[in-house]
């Protein structure tokens, strides 16, 4: 069985970026993993925001079929409130102890400075497992310069799932929410035109850090 492991600083980040290939992948039989570093969500009351937060991404999961998992058991609102040494040690731990083939978090250029912690986080992890895949997805902010420079190499045909992706982003929208509404529209827009550029009615992309060819270790 192919193991995934995706590392995001927030719920929907993966989301996002990845809805379609978690879903692909569960579909195929590949047991995937979301890590997420915070809750980030304040708004409506402390207490009550969280809950409502970690209820979507829970509500996500079971729509994509991935297991969630919280670092440091979800009390996190910012990734900047980690020492580095701390949030790679997190992601040291985890990968101990999930063993998966492949590793998918944040790209380190992206505009979001939680993603790029995150993405450094991982990256400096990377040593201690040799063996597994590394890749990064692009920002999910359309609106900044850095997300058209973002420029993938692995593509993966979502068109099946995007139904099934818009319906986990549906999950993060409820009353009180203390982050920018999601615009599921645009983001389908922009994976057919990711898919567009490779032949695909759409996709979602990748930058492949690093692949050890190992037999018996799938890439995806």
């Amino acid at each position: 069985m192919t193991r995934v492991l995706i590392v995001a600083a927030h719920p929907d980040d993966a989301e996002l970026a990845l809805g379609g290939t978690i879903a692909r992948l569960t579909d195929g039989g590949a047991q995937v993993t979301v890590a997420l570093f915070t809750v980030s969500e304040t708004a409506d009351g402390a207490d009550r925001g969280r809950r409502r937060r970690r209820a979507a991404a829970e509500a996500a999961a079971e729509v994509l079929g991935h297991r969630l998992h919280w670092l440091g058991d979800g009390r996190y609102d910012q990734v900047e409130d980690l020492p580095e040494y701390r949030a790679v040690a997190l992601v040291d731990d985890l990968v101990a102890r999930t063993d998966p083939d492949t590793v998918i978090s944040h790209w380190d250029g992206d505009s979001h400075g939680d993603h790029v912690r995150v993405a450094r986080a991982v990256v400096a992890s990377s040593r201690r497992w040799p063996h597994a895949a590394l890749a990064q997805f692009g920002p999910n902010e359309h609106r900044t310069v850095r997300h058209a420079q973002f420029v993938p190499q692995l593509y993966v045909p979502t068109a099946d799932q995007l139904a099934r992706k818009a319906r986990a982003l549906a999950c993060y929208r409820y009353p009180g929410q203390g982050f920018r509404p999601l615009d599921p529209g645009t983001v389908e827009l922009f994976d057919r035109a990711r898919g567009a550029a490779v032949g695909l009615d759409a996709a979602e992309g990748l930058r492949l850090v690093r692949h050890r060819l190992t037999p018996g270790r799938p890439l995806l």
